[in-house]
């Protein structure tokens, strides 16, 4: 009996990929309450969920949702079958960042496994894992599948770099959506914490990250960042969206409503 007590523990451990996402949720977001943020009109959060699940490989991705529940609890949200979830109770997006690196340090990944903090509104291309990995193939200390339009024809001076399937560009900044191997996350871990920790608080529930300062202090420490032209993701922002593609088509090309039949939204469009 103990002999298949081992091995049933040894099942039940979740086989090494080389790719770990952290998929922070919420129930809702006060940054949406913001004047500068603009949902696109055919945004869905329960379709921007199916297509994460339905345009990942399983063969190269594990995933781990950690959801805020300040505001409600997951039972309400089409994400309460979900396995692989974190439950934490924060309330700002500065605050769920910091607990996501905690519960990330918890798991002490080896230093080669590539850690993707995504957030809850972003769209990908079928194929992202492979890109990824070809993004960390270039050498670079960080990948974003981000094609962030802000910088197109702002006068910002990049190399460029081609892998077997994309051109890619060197970046200064990006959003709090981001890929690094742990090795990396651990030596900058002071830096992603001090623009958390001394982030934008305008008031109760408005905390955000300073991620383009944190990426422009790593960028000062030889810490080098990349995107993919086009963009293999999206910031689901009306206002920058990753260009060229068509992310309203693909994101419901992705989504099969039969797998969410009857199940809530969560609160925020």
């Amino acid at each position: 009996m103990e002999n298949l007590s081992k091995k049933e523990n040894i099942i039940n451990i979740p086989m090494k990929k080389p790719i770990e996402v952290f998929l922070r949720h919420c129930y809702y977001s006060k940054l949406q309450e913001l004047p500068d943020r603009t949902r696109p009109k055919w945004f869905n959060k329960i379709k921007v969920f199916e297509n994460f699940k339905n345009t990942l490989n399983p063969e190269l991705v594990n995933y781990t949702i950690v959801y805020d529940e300040f505001y409600g609890s997951i039972d309400k949200t089409f994400l309460a079958k979900e396995e692989n979830v974190e439950v934490i109770k924060c309330g700002s997006e500065t605050d769920s960042f910091l607990k996501t690196l905690d519960i990330i340090q918890s798991r002490n990944f080896d230093d080669d496994q590539i850690i993707y903090f995504l957030e809850d509104d972003y769209l990908h291309r079928p194929g992202w894992c492979d890109i990824m990995l070809e993004g960390f193939d270039i050498g670079s200390h960080y990948v974003t599948l981000y094609d962030f339009d802000f910088f197109i024809a702002k006068g910002y001076l990049c190399e460029i770099f081609t892998t077997p399937s994309s051109h890619w560009r060197a970046v200064p900044v990006t959003t709090n959506t981001f890929a690094c191997k742990y090795k990396t996350l651990l030596e900058d871990l002071e830096v992603h914490k001090k623009h958390s920790i001394h982030g934008i608080k305008e008031e109760e529930g408005f905390h955000f990250s300073k991620d383009y300062d944190k990426f422009w202090e790593l960028q000062q420490k030889q810490r080098y960042l990349i995107s993919p032209m086009p963009g293999w993701s999206t910031h689901c922002d009306a206002n920058h969206l990753s260009p060229i593609i068509d992310w309203e088509k693909l994101m419901n090309d992705t989504y099969f409503s039969e797998k969410v039949e009857n199940q809530v939204s969560l609160k925020y469009n």
